[in-house]
């Protein structure tokens, strides 16, 4: 997202790297570990705005939900799938995007 310029950064995020060490000691695999952590601004950027992260990527969702038992601040941020139309995005967002425990990682209704 940043090599496209598709990353806002008037909206005032700053890196974690509290946050950022503690992944790079959690996840299974090397892999995973980078998994996250290039995708962590998602993270950083919900904890500046309103705690909600609306992604596609599945793959990421469940190493941050699976971690999210490891790393507690991983279990404040709402995660919405617009592409799954079993958590009703377009309905959430019409209605007020308001936090609901079901979307919220590390609740294991994903």
């Amino acid at each position: 997202m940043y090599g496209r310029k598709k990353v806002d950064d008037e909206v005032g995020v700053t890196t974690d790297n509290e946050l950022r060490s503690k992944i790079k000691r959690q996840g299974d695999s090397e892999k995973d570990r980078a998994a996250m952590l290039k995708d962590i601004h998602l993270i950083e950027a919900a904890q500046a705005t309103d705690q909600t992260v609306i992604s596609l990527d599945e793959t990421v969702r469940k190493l941050f939900n699976a971690s999210a038992k490891h790393i507690g601040v991983f279990k404040n941020i709402i995660w919405v799938n617009p592409d799954k139309i079993d958590e009703q995005p377009f309905l959430w967002l019409k209605n007020g995007a308001k936090p609901e425990k079901k979307r919220l990682l590390g609740v294991d209704t994903q």
